[in-house]
């Protein structure tokens, strides 16, 4: 089955020192995620994050959420500079 955009998609979503978390659709149950600014940590099972504990994602890195679970435990937090994400939901 193709994908398809869910709309509220979240543009510039700023990432600071506290954890993050994001604002899912109801129909989306899937997230692609473009890092821009400085790097991020992250983690997919709802565990808090911190700059030293969780995955690094970095400037120009996709992060793929494959599904709705995921995408509603998805928790992040800066590691270094201003990060901000934009984030695409989608339904499948």
């Amino acid at each position: 089955m193709a994908r398809s955009p869910v709309s509220g998609a979240q543009y510039a979503l700023a990432v600071s020192t506290s954890v993050v978390t994001l604002t899912v659709p109801a129909a989306a149950n899937k997230a692609e995620i473009m890092v821009r600014g400085d790097s991020v940590a992250f983690t997919r099972d709802g565990t808090d994050p911190t700059a030293s504990r969780g995955i690094q994602a970095n400037v120009q890195d996709v992060i793929m959420l494959e599904s709705r679970d995921e995408c509603v435990k998805f928790e992040t937090i800066r590691v270094t500079g201003n990060a901000t994400l934009d984030v695409e939901y989608f339904t499948e």
